[in-house]
C-alpha cells in the first residue's frame, strides 16, 4: 500500500464512528428466554399500576385496559401514539393513529370512528366525537405491538374503548347480560374551587394552563365589563365567574384527554370556554392577570 493510501485508511479509521445496530425489538435482545423474562417483568409492573389507579374496566368478568393504561405501557417500552389525522364524517369522526418508537419506526397503526349512530354519542358535540375517535385509534394502534404484554399481565387484550357501546351492537345482545357502555375514564366532577380548576388544566402542560387562565381574564371582562380585577367583583359575581370557569375546565377535560397528543390547542381551549358562554368566542387578552 502506498503512503497516500495508508494515510487515507488511517484517517477513515479515526473519523468514521462505529455504527450501532438498531434494536431488534422493544426488549433489545435476541434471546427468547430473555425476551420472555423482560416482558413478564414489564407485565407484572404494569398490572400493579393499572389496578392501583383504576385504569381497567370489568366487562363480563374480564378486565379491559383503558387508553391511559395502553399509553403507560407504551411509555414503558418506548412506543408512543402519534395522531396522523382526524377526519369529519357525515355522522361523526374518524382518526388514524400510528404507534412509533422514539427513532420514528412505525410499529403499529389503526383507524377508528365515533359515530352519532351510537346511542351514547348521538347528542354529543363534534369535539367529543372527534376526541373519542382519536382515543379509540390510539388504543387499537398500541394493541398491535403491545397486546401480548397486556395478556401476560392478566388482562383482556381488547382495549376498553373497543368494546361495544350499545346493547344493540353488542355481541352480548340477547344473552340477558346488562348493557355495557364504555366512554373512557370515569367522568370527572365539576370543580368547586380555583385550585381544582387549576389542577384540571395544568395536568396537560404549562401552555394549556396559561392559555386557559388568559381566557378566564377575557371571560371576566365579558361578564363584568367595568371590572379591572377579580377583586373588584362582588361575592356573587366571583361565584358566577368560578362557575363559568369550572364548566370550561370540565368541558376541556371531556373533549381532550390529558394523555392525548398533542395537548389542547388555543382553538380547543377557546371552544371549551365558548361551550359555557352561549357560543361566545373569547379573544386572548394582553394582560397576564388571573382570577384569584
Amino acid at each position: 500500500m502506498s503512503e497516500p493510501e495508508t494515510i487515507e485508511a488511517e484517517v477513515a479509521e479515526i473519523m468514521l464512528p462505529a455504527v450501532q445496530a438498531a434494536p431488534v425489538n422493544l426488549f433489545r435482545t435476541e434471546e427468547p428466554v430473555e425476551i420472555i423474562r423482560r416482558a413478564t417483568e414489564t407485565a407484572t409492573a404494569l398490572a400493579t399500576v393499572l389496578r392501583a389507579q383504576n385504569l381497567t374496566v370489568k366487562i363480563q368478568n374480564r378486565e379491559h385496559v383503558r387508553v391511559e393504561g395502553w399509553t403507560l405501557l407504551g411509555s414503558m417500552l418506548g412506543v408512543f401514539p402519534v395522531c396522523e389525522w382526524t377526519r369529519k364524517l357525515e355522522d361523526g369522526w374518524e382518526a388514524r393513529v400510528e404507534a412509533r418508537t422514539l427513532a420514528g419506526a412505525v410499529v403499529g397503526a389503526a383507524e377508528a370512528e365515533c359515530l352519532r349512530t351510537e346511542n351514547t354519542w348521538k347528542s354529543r358535540d363534534d369535539y367529543a366525537l372527534r376526541s373519542m375517535a382519536q382515543t379509540r385509534a390510539t388504543s387499537k394502534a398500541l394493541r398491535q405491538p403491545l397486546g401480548f404484554v397486556v395478556s401476560l399481565a392478566g388482562f383482556d387484550p381488547t382495549p376498553a374503548e373497543e368494546m361495544p357501546r350499545d346493547s344493540g351492537a353488542s355481541s352480548l345482545a340477547g344473552s340477558g347480560a346488562p348493557e355495557v357502555r364504555i366512554e373512557g375514564p370515569i367522568p370527572l366532577p365539576l370543580p368547586r374551587n380555583w385550585p381544582t380548576i387549576t389542577k384540571y388544566v395544568s395536568e396537560y402542560d404549562e401552555f394549556t394552563h396559561d392559555t386557559f387562565f388568559k381566557f378566564a381574564v377575557s371571560a371576566r371582562r365579558l361578564l363584568y365589563p367595568g371590572s379591572v380585577d377579580t377583586k373588584d367583583l362582588s361575592k356573587a359575581e366571583k361565584a358566577e365567574l368560578l362557575k363559568v370557569a369550572a364548566g370550561a375546565a370540565l368541558a376541556l377535560r371531556n373533549a381532550h384527554r390529558v394523555n392525548d397528543f398533542p395537548p389542547p390547542t388555543v382553538v380547543e381551549i377557546r371552544a371549551a370556554w365558548a361551550s359555557v358562554l352561549e357560543g361566545q368566542e373569547l379573544a386572548l387578552p394582553e394582560s397576564e392577570e388571573a382570577p384569584e
